[in-house]
């Protein structure tokens, strides 16, 4: 910490008092990070000092703010001087600040005068030049001040040598996206992104550089109460990008963090994540295509289909998890394998892209129903991605177009809705005997071309469970058929209360299906 000294005796001087320099976090934002939708960026860093005399009967703080800054934003450095007093009213005589750079040099540029921005407040701004050195800049200030209350007026010199300092860093440029930002839970997503410095050469100019090596921090932060904690680290490649692959597990945020060094600025995104709940299979699967130095890769999501009467919005999601963007506005599809109904030869899918984080993420929905052929459906991907091959602050990032065309990445089942019923000969038992359990088994199935309907399923195997009250688990009994009708009956022990437990398994085209019937044992 920058040590305190300077001579600010005047005739009528009672105390000087200078405080400790101490820094907190203020809500400026970096107006060099390149952000996403969805995304946010850490506030800037400020310090700030105070320093309180006694003069003329009256007590006077200042209390001196300034932020950190880098080397490639706003040149002008606006230091702010807030003041408190004990009289009844302020304003400014004349004053000045000093900024002294790293090697000890005082900064020239821009105007270090004070003027008032309104009562209280005081502000100068200078400025820092070009190639301006990196390190700790220290701050001194001069100021006269009136202050009038119930005695005489009185002018009140006011100021401190290196009262607070701040930093001068190379700026770090940082963006960052999860492939995709909205996912079933428990499926596999992307968190990538690139990284890059603007550094000043020796000749005369600023140049991007890829962040090679630096390594982010990725944590995420669930909604509700749980903690945010780290997931991972990931390293900055040759190329400025980095990437890691992680589960979804929640809705909430990923932060994507640099902690900066004694050069370059640190930097934190924040990455919206939202999950989809969902009771079916889910299935995922990669793509890639590979040319010279530049590699792309894709993953797609699918999860698997119920159908029924009301027709349902089906979405697969994609994402790009390397260093491209997806120019393709079609090419991601779903084609199916069987033919039934007004389908004879398979429905096939080929819907218009949805993107997301510029065009590296994405989805398509198709509507299923009823008359929407069951069985496997291969979602492929015919689709360009622009791939980068070096990190660009601004222009190009020499990309190249790859191809990646895959008819299976992979797949998704389609199966029709079943419905199995059950009731008990007696709900209520005076003691453990036998009851009869009844029900039936229908099955969603074409009626014709155009139609659907709910039909009873003969020969439907029914699996039974008892599960006896409290928290065993539920145990297999037996198994039973539906007779020609789709009907089926069962005579059963029942000892204790609990639930009985009618199952149909499903098949390779129709669902499983389950109902309870509760029995109580007096």
């Amino acid at each position: 910490m920058p040590g305190i000294s300077g001579d600010f005796s005047l005739p009528s001087c009672e105390a000087t008092t200078v405080m400790s320099q101490v820094r907190r976090a203020l809500g400026a934002t970096l107006g060099t990070m390149l952000l996403i939708t969805g995304a946010g960026v850490a506030p800037a860093t400020a310090a700030e000092g105070t320093v309180t005399v006694s003069s003329g009967g009256y007590e006077v703080t200042a209390r001196v703010v300034v932020s950190d800054r880098d080397t490639t934003g706003s040149r002008d450095m606006p230091i702010d001087i807030y003041l408190e007093h004990d009289g009844t009213a302020i304003s400014l005589d004349q004053g000045w600040v000093d900024v002294t750079d790293p090697a000890g040099n005082q900064v020239w540029a821009g105007d270090a005068g004070l003027t008032e921005v309104e009562e209280g407040h005081l502000r100068a701004v200078p400025r820092l030049q070009d190639a301006a050195l990196i390190g700790d800049y220290r701050v001194s200030f001069t100021a006269f001040v009136d202050v009038q209350g119930a005695g005489a007026p009185a002018l009140v010199r006011i100021g401190a040598v290196n009262l607070v300092s701040f930093q001068v860093r190379h700026p770090t440029v940082l963006e960052a996206n999860a492939r995709s930002g909205n996912q079933p839970t428990g499926t596999v997503t992307t968190v990538a992104g690139k990284m890059g410095w603007r550094v000043w050469r020796d000749a005369g100019y600023y140049s991007s550089v890829a962040a090679t090596g630096a390594v982010v921090d990725i944590d995420f932060d669930p909604e509700g109460p749980g903690p945010r904690a780290k997931v991972g680290t990931a390293t900055v490649s040759s190329t400025g990008f980095f990437q890691m692959d992680t589960r979804v597990t929640a809705p909430g945020r990923w932060y994507v963090s640099y902690a900066g060094s004694s050069e370059q600025n640190p930097e934190t995104v924040r990455i919206t994540q939202s999950a989809r709940p969902h009771t079916r299979s889910v299935h995922q699967g990669t793509a890639s295509r590979t040319s010279g130095n530049a590699t792309a890769r894709i993953r797609v999501t699918a999860t698997d289909v119920v159908t029924t009467l009301e027709p349902q919005m089906v979405r697969v999601d994609f994402g790009v998890t390397t260093f491209g963007t997806i120019g393709s506005t079609y090419g991601v599809r779903v084609e199916g394998r069987r033919g039934e109904g007004s389908y004879p030869n398979g429905r096939d899918y080929a819907p218009r892209h949805s993107f997301v984080g510029a065009n590296s993420a994405g989805y398509i929905t198709m509507k299923m129903d009823a008359l929407t052929p069951p069985g496997v459906y291969d979602v492929g991907a015919n689709v360009v991605v622009g791939t980068c091959t070096k990190w660009s602050f601004s222009g190009s990032c020499g990309p190249m177009d790859l191809p990646i065309k895959d008819d299976t990445i992979t797949t998704l089942t389609v199966k029709r809705a079943t419905i199995t019923t059950i009731s008990a000969s007696s709900k209520s038992l005076a003691a453990p005997q036998s009851v009869t359990l009844k029900g039936s088994v229908r099955k969603l199935q074409l009626v014709s071309n155009r139609e659907a309907a709910y039909r009873y399923s003969p020969k439907a195997p029914v699996k039974l469970y008892w599960d006896p009250a409290g928290s065993a688990a539920p145990q297999y009994k037996k198994t039973v058929y539906t007779n020609s009708k789709g009907v089926w009956a069962a005579k059963v022990p029942t000892s204790a209360s609990g639930r009985w437990v009618a199952e149909f398994p499903g098949t390779s085209l129709h669902a499983s299906s389950t109902r309870t019937v509760w029995i109580t044992v007096k």
